[in-house]
This record gives C-alpha cells, structure tokens and sequence, in this order.
C-alpha cells in the first residue's frame, strides 16, 4: 500500500512542477520544449512501478510476499504444538496416576496381611518413547497398617539398643517388601524403593 500511494505522490508533485513551469515561462519555443521533458518525466513516474518489476529479482519478492502471508500461520502453528505439549503433559501425568493406583490397589491386601503395612504413597518414574513407556523405578512409602480396635497403651522404655535393632529390622523389612512388590509387580528388585515410615 505504502507504494502505491509514492507512486501516487509523485506523479501529483511532477503534475504541480508542470503547471507551475508553464506559468512562470512566456510563450516562447521554450514552452515547447519545457512541455515535452515534463511529459516525459510524467510517463516515466507512471511506469516506475513496473520497471521496478523489472530491475529487482522477482524471486525475493515474491518470498517475503510469501512470508508476510505466512506469519500468521506460523504463529498458529507455535501456538498449536504448544497446546500439544501441554495436553501430552497432562495425559502422561494422568496415566501415571492411574498406573500407581493401579498398582497400589493390585497388592494393597496382601502387604496387609503378610506384612502389616499399606502404602501410602506410590512414585513412579518411566522412560521410553510417547506411545510406550517403561517402568525406570518405583519409590513406595509404606507405613504400619492402622488397625480399627482400639488398644490399651503399653508402658514405654527407650533403649539405644532397642534402636539400633529397630533400625536394623526396618532395613530387613524395607527389603523384603521391595522383594514382594517387585515379583508382583513382575520387575527386577532394584527397580523397586522402598520406605517404611513409623518402623514396627
């Protein structure tokens, strides 16, 4: 638009030098010739246009014309793989949700009644491609089962001994459960973390 309206401009301004040229100059064989080289310059101003066409590469015009019509479509299409992303985000971080709980549930009774505990809370780390991916780890917290009856409290005494042995059985016992949860998960023992909150 910006050069139609140059092209539009000059040929008004050349127009106004004419008329103004033929005012000041008398009648005369100058007039004459004064007239012929305004013509010509008016006939060169209306061409200008198209030999512009001519003298620039046709080829770089006609990719930034191509450009200006595609930044439109190529911020669209920022926009539309940003939106994927987070919509892939979203539905991994939903599956692996689904997958914890699903495992959670899978052998919630039987680490209650082989080993007293319930898991509270499952992470799961996971590798592989977008349509398939892995089990990497498994980190589970566990913590003593909570019993519905209510018991009488037993007198306590604290020994360092006592803790030592404690933290020793938890040590075992972290392990075992890491054994059973991985033959039932169907995973290799060191995929699966185990931490026992609160001990026995």
């Amino acid at each position: 638009m910006a050069v139609i309206t140059g092209w539009i401009t000059n040929i008004i301004v050349l127009i106004l030098l004419a008329t103004v040229l033929e005012l000041l100059l008398p009648n005369s064989n100058m007039q004459r010739y004064v007239k012929m080289v305004i013509g010509l310059m008016l006939m060169a101003v209306i061409l200008s246009p198209i030999l512009t066409i001519f003298t620039k590469d046709f080829d770089s015009m006609l990719r930034s014309a191509a450009l200006t019509d595609s930044t439109p479509d190529v911020r669209m299409e920022n926009q539309i793989e940003s939106k994927k992303s987070e919509i892939q985000a979203s539905n991994a971080a939903y599956i692996e949700e689904q997958m914890a709980v699903q495992m959670k549930s899978q052998v919630e009774k039987e680490l209650r009644d082989q080993f007293n505990l319930e898991i509270t809370h499952v992470g799961l780390e996971l590798k592989g491609a977008e349509g398939e991916k892995n089990i990497e780890q498994i980190a589970v917290t566990v913590s003593k089962a909570v019993e519905t009856d209510v018991q009488e409290v037993e007198a306590v005494s604290v020994s360092f001994d006592i803790l030592e042995e404690e933290v020793h059985s938890t040590d075992a016992q972290s392990k075992k459960v890491a054994y059973f949860l991985a033959d039932e998960w169907g995973l290799y023992p060191n995929q699966v973390g185990v931490q026992v909150k609160g001990g026995e």
